[in-house]
Order: C-alpha cells, then sequence, then structure tokens
C-alpha cells in the first residue's frame, strides 16, 4: 500500500517532510511513533520530538 494513501487517525502530524506523513491530510501512517525528550525536565513541546521521524528527501534539502 502506498505510504500517501495511508493515514493513523490517533496520530496527528504537521511534519510535512517526514516520509511518514499523510500527504492528504496532516496524519501520519505509521501504526505508532516513539517519542522522546531532549531535556532530562521537559517545560514545554520544545522539549519533545517525534523520534520516529525520518526525511522524506533523505536528509538533503534543495
Amino acid at each position: 500500500m502506498n505510504q500517501d494513501s495511508m493515514k493513523n487517525y490517533s496520530i496527528h502530524c504537521t511534519v510535512k517532510d517526514c516520509k511518514y506523513h499523510n500527504k492528504d491530510e496532516n496524519y501520519c501512517s505509521l501504526d505508532s511513533v516513539r517519542i522522546a525528550s531532549n531535556e532530562q525536565n521537559p517545560k514545554d513541546e520544545s522539549c519533545v520530538d517525534c523520534k520516529s521521524f525520518e526525511c522524506e528527501h533523505g536528509g538533503l534539502f534543495s
């Protein structure tokens, strides 16, 4: 099945450069995602990252 047509309605996502982002709507196409903090005591959303992210462009931006 094409990754673009799959969507998990439980995982909302707006990161369009992720290869798992559903291109038609703002959902992730993965069954589950890994979330982790980049700080020991996170205080806001900027301290938390989706560790399932993979760049759609193989890490290269033009």
